[in-house]
């Protein structure tokens, strides 16, 4: 976000601290030292670097950089930015002069619209201060932009040349903005190691108090990962495990590009770098944190020929929120900040996929068919990203129960049994990861027969989603006691009819957190269930989460009516009598050769009647497959079946 620094004193009067030091901060430990490297000048040590009002930043390296409080700079009245080249002779008594022509470059020299000028005449050679060793030292302004000083420098004496530069009130500063100044020797003799000099950088910072930051909120720290179409999912199953906020511990700040790990203390300005280190922390449960999610199936996000165990931000002043990717936390922001979870989100890779499983007595039951392995070098659950499960990729042990020699789980005795799934990640030679996943086996005991069988007894139906997953199940034998239309956890809905969105599942109206109208049917308002509730009076009730995107209600988690009169699943389950749909989306929609809907092949317009032969299912989706082979999305905000 960029912020003009004028008027910052009344603009930022909340959430910011004003320290009692100095208008330029230099950061933990600054640099004051001049460099020597010239290999045709060893002797002649030199940098550069900035004054206001007596105040001295940095002395210049190779990418130092100071900051100006942007609020004490305004409250002093704009003050002029000195620019210095600070030159010394560093030859015992009796040794060589130096001759100089060194520049002193200005930030225009860099950005011909950096809103900086020369003060005074706007000549440097005139408005230049020259101090120490004058003598046979004189200045020469070979472009506009710069200053060459000049002359001979006798063994162990030093000269300082100031030139002050004023604000031109040409641009707005922001924030984001820096600028620079530079000292080089004027012959840029690349083979004479002449073509080196030194710099330094400066910016217009805001300090900022940590406690009112939004990233550094109190409370958990979100978790998340990438599903198969690069959207951010919150991990559930770990999410109560995660660490809780501790700012004296976690966080590393570099205010000034002197390398994280130079932690600024109390001192935080705005677009500072900031790294949140998990190799510093501890789960809930007491585990190391990289451990706790290792051993759930998730592993570190592997990006740039590197494990990241951290998460780096850059802080941007308070208001600024919203992620320059449009697509960033997607249904995630909402959730930041709220139900105990601060402002900060690691992301992980899901990278083993098994879920509970019950199992009858004596039934030859393979872990590696139930189990999903993808590749923790990517950072999605997409179907190309799956590595195909086998047994010399994945290892199967049980701590509390036996797998057979072909690699089976002995069924033979009723029991739960522990199943943990381990796969060595493998980045580089130097750099493995173990990750593990334990699911519980149920083996019940025998059957009960039934009473009073009748002679005909009517078959209980197979239920038709079977990823239920209540925190109470309402029978015994396992099963989720949810009637068969009810719609599979993480599957999509929308309501057919006005309804609302309630904090509680016994519905109030005072407790109504969104009003949904009744829509027309490519708009009709879309969900992702998350749960399972029931009223007080029993009625069942889908805890939802609000997918309307660019809505105002995007991302809130309530209550639902499951009623089929109100909400149904948003993806057919089943083929059109003619085997025909019709795109009824306005932006028309895309055919792909792959069922997960990549390999896009060509578009069809409103209006446009495809044939279909197939109905596929993907993940907790559906697609239609063209009587061409092609792909087709099977949402019914996009296609209709029949001739329309």
């Amino acid at each position: 976000m960029m912020i003009a620094v004028f008027g910052v004193l009344g603009l930022f009067g909340s959430g910011l601290k004003a320290n009692a030091d100095s208008i330029i901060y230099n950061g933990a430990g600054s640099s004051n030292t001049a460099l020597s490297s010239y290999s045709n000048q060893p002797a002649l040590q030199r940098a550069v670097y900035f004054t206001i009002n007596g105040e001295t930043s940095n002395y210049g390296g190779t990418s130092r950089q100071s900051l100006i409080d942007a609020n004490k700079w305004v409250a002093a009245g704009k003050p002029n930015i000195d620019a210095h080249i600070y030159l010394k002779n560093n030859n015992p008594a009796g040794g060589a002069s130096i001759q100089l022509n060194q520049l002193l470059r200005f930030p225009k020299d860099f950005n011909a619209n950096a809103p900086f000028v020369v003060a005074g005449t706007g000549n440097p050679v005139t408005e230049g201060r020259i101090t120490g060793d004058t003598q046979g030292i004189t200045l020469y302004q070979p472009y506009p932009t710069n200053v060459q000083v000049n002359g001979s420098l006798a063994p162990g004496k030093a000269v300082d040349v100031a030139v002050p530069l004023k604000y031109d009130q040409s641009s707005p500063i922001r924030t984001s903005d820096t600028f620079q100044l530079r000292e080089n020797n004027w012959s840029w003799n690349a083979d004479q190691g002449n073509f080196d000099g030194t710099s330094i950088y400066f910016r217009f910072a805001i300090p900022m108090d940590v406690k009112t930051y939004p990233d550094f909120m109190n409370g958990q720290y979100l978790v998340t990962y990438k599903d198969q179409d690069g959207y951010y999912r919150q991990a559930t199953d770990v999410q109560s495990l995660m660490p809780q906020f501790n700012l004296n511990n976690d966080i590393e700040i570099d205010n000034v590009y002197k390398g994280l790990g130079t932690n600024d203390g109390s001192n935080f300005y705005s677009n500072a770098t900031y790294r949140v280190l998990g190799d510093q922390m501890k789960a809930a449960n007491g585990q190391k944190f990289w451990d706790m999610l290792q051993s759930r199936g998730y592993a570190p996000v592997w990006n740039y020929g590197r494990l990241l165990t951290y998460e780096s931000f850059t802080a941007n002043v308070p208001g600024s929120l919203t992620p320059g990717n449009p697509d960033y936390f997607k249904y995630m922001h909402d959730v930041l900040s709220h139900n105990g979870i601060g402002g900060i989100n690691w992301q992980v890779v899901k990278v083993l996929v098994a879920d509970n499983a019950t199992v009858n007595r004596g039934t030859k039951w393979n872990p590696l068919d139930h189990v999903t392995l993808y590749d923790p070098t990517k950072q999605n659950n997409s179907d190309s990203a799956k590595i195909p499960v086998t047994k010399d990729n994945v290892k199967v042990t049980s701590d509390n129960g036996h797998i057979n020699a072909d690699g089976t789980l002995d069924t033979s005795t009723p029991g739960v049994y522990n199943v943990t799934y381990t796969y060595e990640a493998v980045y580089s030679d130097s750099v493995k990861r173990t990750i593990t996943k334990t699911i519980q086996v149920t083996v019940p005991g025998r059957t009960p027969s039934p009473v009073n069988p009748t002679p005909n007894p009517t078959p209980t139906p197979t239920p038709s989603n079977p990823n239920w997953n209540p925190s109470s199940p309402t029978k015994g034998d396992g099963t989720t006691g949810l009637p068969n239309y009810a719609a599979e956890k993480g599957a999509a809905v929308y309501a057919t009819k006005k309804i609302y969105m309630y904090k509680h599942a016994t519905f109030k109206k005072s407790q109504r957190i969104a009003t949904y109208p009744k829509a027309a049917r490519t708009n009709r308002p879309m969900f992702v269930i998350v749960g399972y509730d029931r009223s007080n009076g029993g009625a069942l009730r889908y805890k939802v989460r609000d997918v309307n995107h660019n809505k105002k209600t995007a991302g809130k988690v309530g209550y639902i009516t499951a009623n089929r009169k109100y909400v149904v699943n948003v993806y057919y389950k089943s083929m059109p009598k003619n085997k025909t749909i019709t795109v009824i989306s306005k932006k028309g929609v895309h055919v792909y050769k792959n069922k997960n809907l990549t390999g896009k092949t060509k578009s069809y317009k409103k209006g446009t009647h495809l044939k279909v032969k197939k109905l596929i299912g993907h993940n907790l989706t559906t697609r239609y497959q063209l009587s061409n082979g092609y792909y087709v999305t099977a949402n019914k905000k996009l296609v209709i079946q029949g001739k329309y």
